[in-house]
């Protein structure tokens, strides 16, 4: 609208925002013209100027023409950019990284953008119920060039809370060796590092995977990444824990998240994954490094964590499973300097796993309907005082068996809704209903 009124006071000259304009031949005409009252000539004038006014207006009737043409010509232009370059379609995973934050790979050049958030209810026997945005994400990547890629997860949790999920400059040099450095997902287990909804079938994630592996589990560090024939491969160099966090219900709380590090002691982690059948997935992976980060009273506290996964998916089935162990050394020097007695000792060692089985019954029938419909069941057992420090003792509360089943639907590619039930062998059920997305 601003255009045009623009365009209608430049089609005036200065005397037209208050009447009509007089151009030179026209003063000059009025000059030459009786006045009023000296008679002669006022019919002649009174069609002289109705002429000029016709002109003025066909002269106007066609620059709006003109103008309307342009705007139109702007309005098809700007509805051809392709915005499906910025935020290209959901692909497959690339480089250890989820299928939406695997999109900027995809690129030639420029930005990309993806995302993916959950919605989730909850209700707990015993407890209140609760219903939570859990977490919104988005994905915001930058392709340089086909060597240099930057790549980053920003995540909006609780509604409230906000964090760098990840954060990684990459450099490609070839399939088989590529170089990673920022803030990393650290890979291990299934769920650190591809966590987007629809990579797994139930609304809460693995206890084995947040109490042991401590997914999200992110630090800031650097190395390598590629895949040789069949194996695909990361490995790198990060800051350790921090054992201050460690607690009795596991090694989640030692998690730094690259906010002010601390970087004393440093940690290897490194990732091996066997590929070469399509639809079959056998791996495993190792984490060591001091937690004890030259604080006062703690010792070095070396921590070791490994596991070993393996997963199938042939037609319609679903089969996933996961077992992982950890060690905790001088916890009786952390006990002592984090003022824990009795049931509340840090674990020296930690165990736990499990075994998910699913069927998509869409492979029963043909024609339309879901993306998928699983039903599916989950077997879990951990224990985060597999063994403690002399003069302490475990609480049975850290050392439970886990059945989770339910169904998993994605009544479109990109979205899934999920309905479980958690039977917890000592301690409150629970029921889960949620939505979530990818894009």
């Amino acid at each position: 609208m601003l255009p045009t009124c623009v365009l209608l006071l430049c089609s005036f000259g200065p005397g037209d925002r208050g009447g009509p304009a007089t151009s030179e031949p026209d003063r000059a005409a009025d000059a030459s013209s009786p006045a009023p009252g000296q008679g002669g000539g006022g019919e002649e004038a009174q069609g002289t100027d109705e002429g000029e006014l016709a002109k003025r207006v066909d002269r106007l009737a066609r620059e709006n023409q003109e103008l309307s043409r342009k705007i139109d010509a702007l309005t098809d232009e700007v509805f051809r950019i392709d915005l499906g370059g910025v935020v290209p379609p959901v692909g497959e995973s690339l480089h250890g990284l989820g299928p939406a934050a695997s999109k900027v790979y995809g690129k030639d050049q420029g930005v990309s953008i993806g995302g993916y958030g959950e919605l989730v209810y909850q209700s707990v026997s015993g407890s209140s119920n609760e219903f939570d945005l859990r977490r919104a994400i988005l994905y915001v990547g930058y392709k340089f060039s086909d060597r240099w890629v930057l790549n980053s997860e920003i995540e909006f949790e609780h509604t409230e809370e906000t964090s760098i999920e990840f954060l990684t400059l990459d450099y490609l040099a070839s399939e088989a060796i590529n170089a990673r450095a920022g803030l990393v997902l650290v890979p291990m287990g299934f769920l650190n590092e591809l966590h987007e909804p629809t990579t797994f079938l139930s609304s809460n994630r693995p206890q084995t995977e947040r109490r042991i592996l401590p997914t999200t589990w992110r630090e800031n560090g650097v190395g390598l990444f590629g895949d040789v024939g069949p194996v695909s491969y990361r490995a790198y160099v990060i800051n350790g824990f921090d054992a201050t966090g460690f607690d009795a219900s596991g090694l989640r709380g030692g998690r730094q998240k690259g906010s002010e590090a601390l970087a004393e002691d440093l940690a290897f982690v490194a990732r091996v994954d066997w590929t070469d059948t399509p639809g079959v997935l056998v791996g495993g992976s190792v984490y060591q490094g001091d937690a004890g980060q030259e604080q006062a009273g703690l010792g070095d506290t070396q921590t070791t964590i490994w596991e070993v996964h393996g997963e199938t998916r042939w037609r319609g089935l679903w089969l996933r499973g996961l077992y992982s162990m950890a060690s905790v050394d001088d916890v009786a020097r952390l006990n002592a300097a984090a003022g824990f007695t009795g049931s509340d000792s840090v674990g020296e060692e930690l165990e736990g796993g499990y075994v998910e089985l699913a069927y998509d019954l869409m492979q029963l029938f043909d024609g339309e309907g879901p993306a998928s419909v699983r039903p599916f069941v989950r077997y879990e057992t951990v224990d985060t005082q597999a063994d403690v420090p002399s003069g302490f003792s475990a609480n049975s509360a850290n050392d439970f068996d886990l059945v989770t089943f339910g169904v998993a639907i994605e009544p479109i590619d990109n979205v899934i809704v999920k309905l479980d039930y958690e039977d917890w062998d000592d301690g409150d059920d629970r029921f889960n209903a949620s939505v979530g997305y990818v894009f």
